[in-house]
This record gives C-alpha cells, sequence and structure tokens, in this order.
C-alpha cells in the first residue's frame, strides 16, 4: 500500500471506524446518480488493473494468508478474462465485492467506489442523515438507565456525553445498553464505559495481527492505556482490558445488553468482552458476525478496499464471531429485547410495553458507510 493504514484509517476515502464491522451491501447498480464518480463508467483496462492490485495487496496485508491466496487467484482469473472491463465504477466494484465474498465470506472485505467525502457536522464524517451517534441516554425508569448508541465514533463530543451518561447515572440499579442497531467504530466510548462496571482489573478480548504487518503500517487500534501488547517474531497480539474507575453503585448494578444481527464491529467487541468477563446478560439474537478489524485502502484514485488485516477473540476459548456473531445469554426477538429486559429488571409486563414504544431505534439511512467488522 502506498499509503500508511493508519492515514488512512485517520482520515478514510469513505467515514470508516477505526475497528468496523458489518453492513449493508453495495447499492444496486443504477441506484446511484448519474452525476457521481460510482456511475461513470470504468475507463479502459481501469478495472483489470484495480483487480490485480487489489490481489496483490490482499496477498499482503489479509488477515488469512491461505484465503488471500484464494481471493487473489480468483481476482487475477477473472481480471484476465475481462470481467471487470465493463460497467460503471460501482458495477465493478459490486462485481468484485461479490465474487470476493462467493470465495470467503467476510464481514469486512469489500471494493467501494471513492466518493467524495461527505460533511458530516459532527457524527465524525458520516454522512449528514446518519442517525445521532446516541439516539437516547436517560434514565427510562426509577433506578433503570438506559442508553441506545449508533456507533461508537469516538469523537470529543461522543465520549464527553458517554461519560457524562455514565456518571450522572451511576446510582443505577440496572443499566441497559442497547445495541440493536450498533453499526461499529472505535474504542474510546468502551473505555469511558468499563471502569464504571468493573472493580478490578479484566481481561476481556484480545486481538491480534501479523506482526509484519503492524511494523509496516503500525496498530490499528491505536496505543490505549486499556491495551497490553506481547510481540513475537510473527504476531502482535493486544489484550484489552477494563480498570476500575471510581466506586460507585454501577460496579453492582445489572448489567443487560440488548444484541440483534445488526449489532456490528465494534458492537459485537462489545458484547463479547461483557459476555465472556460475565458482566452482562445478553439479550436479542446472534449479532452480526462481522470480526475481522482492519480500514480501508486506495487501490487508484477511484477505487478503494476495506482490508481486513487482524482478528479480535475470546481469552477463553480462542475464537471470534467472525460469520457466527456473539450468542445471547437470553434468546428474544430483537423487536422485543427492551421489553424483556425491562421486566427483568422488575417492571410489570404492561409498564415495559409501554416503554418500549417510546424507543425505537433509527436506521442509518446509508448504512454502508459502516462495515461490518
Amino acid at each position: 500500500m502506498r499509503v500508511s493504514l493508519i492515514a488512512i484509517l485517520a482520515a478514510s476515502v469513505s467515514a470508516f471506524p477505526l475497528i468496523a464491522q458489518a453492513a449493508a451491501p453495495a447499492p444496486a447498480a443504477g441506484a446511484v446518480s448519474p452525476a457521481t464518480p460510482a456511475a461513470a463508467p470504468v475507463t479502459a483496462g481501469e478495472g483489470r488493473a484495480v483487480a490485480l492490485k487489489l490481489a496483490d495487496e490482499l496477498v499482503a496485508t489479509f488477515v488469512f494468508r491461505q484465503q488471500a491466496d484464494a481471493y487473489a487467484a480468483m481476482l487475477r482469473k477473472n481480471a484476465a478474462a475481462g470481467r471487470y472491463d465493463s460497467g460503471t465504477r460501482s458495477d465493478v466494484a459490486k462485481r468484485m465485492t461479490d465474487d470476493l465474498l462467493a470465495v470467503h465470506k467476510d464481514g469486512h472485505l469489500h471494493v467501494m467506489v471513492a466518493e467524495p467525502e461527505e460533511q458530516g457536522g459532527g457524527n465524525g464524517g458520516l454522512p449528514k442523515d446518519f442517525p445521532p451517534l446516541i439516539q437516547s441516554a436517560k434514565w427510562i425508569a426509577p433506578g433503570i438507565a438506559y442508553i441506545r448508541p449508533t456507533a461508537f465514533m469516538s469523537t470529543d463530543e461522543e465520549i464527553a456525553d458517554v461519560q457524562k451518561f455514565m456518571s450522572e447515572h451511576s446510582s443505577a440499579k440496572t443499566i441497559i445498553f442497547d445495541l440493536r442497531n450498533h453499526h461499529g467504530g472505535r474504542l474510546g466510548e468502551m473505555d469511558v464505559i468499563f471502569p464504571y462496571l468493573f472493580a478490578k482489573k479484566t481481561p476481556l478480548v484480545r486481538m491480534q495481527m501479523a506482526r509484519s504487518i503492524y511494523d509496516k503500517f503500525g496498530s490499528p487500534f491505536g496505543e490505549a492505556p486499556s491495551l497490553e501488547f506481547v510481540k513475537d517474531a510473527e504476531h502482535i497480539t493486544a489484550t484489552h482490558y477494563a480498570s476500575p474507575g471510581a466506586d460507585t453503585p454501577l460496579r453492582k448494578s445489572t448489567v443487560l445488553l440488548l444484541v440483534s444481527n445488526k449489532t456490528a464491529s465494534a458492537g459485537e467487541h462489545f458484547s463479547l468482552a461483557m459476555k465472556s468477563s460475565g458482566r452482562a446478560t445478553l439479550i436479542g439474537e446472534a449479532t452480526a458476525g462481522a470480526n475481522h478489524f482492519g480500514g480501508p485502502a486506495p487501490l487508484n484514485d477511484h477505487f478503494a478496499v476495506w482490508m481486513p488485516v487482524g482478528r479480535t477473540f475470546d481469552i477463553k476459548t480462542g475464537k471470534d464471531w467472525e460469520g457466527d456473531g456473539v450468542a445471547p445469554d437470553i434468546q428474544a426477538d430483537p423487536k422485543q429485547a427492551l421489553v424483556v429486559a425491562l421486566e427483568k429488571a422488575g417492571l410489570s409486563h404492561d409498564e415495559a410495553v409501554r416503554l418500549d414504544a417510546t424507543e425505537v431505534p433509527a436506521e442509518p439511512v446509508h448504512s454502508d458507510k459502516l462495515r461490518a467488522r
């Protein structure tokens, strides 16, 4: 890659989370405006050159070398056959993505057209019509705190809002994290939340990538104090820890986590950390199954790839959640998960149903801007 992975992650081709996860499929052909770069036809030889460049980048940086070799062989064969020589750039990006996922499914890997950056106006560079990063944060009932984030983008504003929520609700007997529409992000918000919930230093999950990639591009998840790194000749492994903060009633509170198959990336990281540590009860359905972290990288002036370079896994089992998701502790229709949680917190069914009707998660209009982990 010609550009540092860290630089790309910080100022990406499109607005993507640092440790991103699963997203909606690429738009259908013809769904973009003819005025956009995505609607322009590929130039002579462009699709073939992009495919060959992508094949090389996969072999050099993809999280699993054997899968990378299979992806690369397919791309080179298809490029030679002229499969990527026609259509709009949007068509070709989708065609390449579909071909990649037909070889091996990956919740993050996809080819995209490098559109001009949209002005997000305070949402960490996300589109203007993206829902607020925190959709709701309040006392939903006496003694029950409730927060519903859309993503963890680690903007100064979002981190301050999460800190304010945790501080102002530190006396809660039950705290509900509604991640049913959480589309990924970074670690910053988690590192604000965890000190309130843990009474002792606790290892949560591990993240691993090839040492060669780390030495070349650096750490895609930063060097936060909550991370402890172990480096050997082949890998770098970071353990994500929760360290206790001030002693508040939240250390002993009941923690309920609402999840769905739209809960992705950093949302799944948070879910696994809370489940594996035994600190929360997960309610809903299995999460999106987008595990591999990484970031966007350019292929030419018009195409880029979201490249997975490492994986996050359970410290106890060594398993990650790619493809399978994080399983809930209590299986429930995600649309009823808040009702179940409120009943578990001691409310009557009727009161739980009444409160649930006031808390409807908003969907991102451009959910393809966040790619599954």
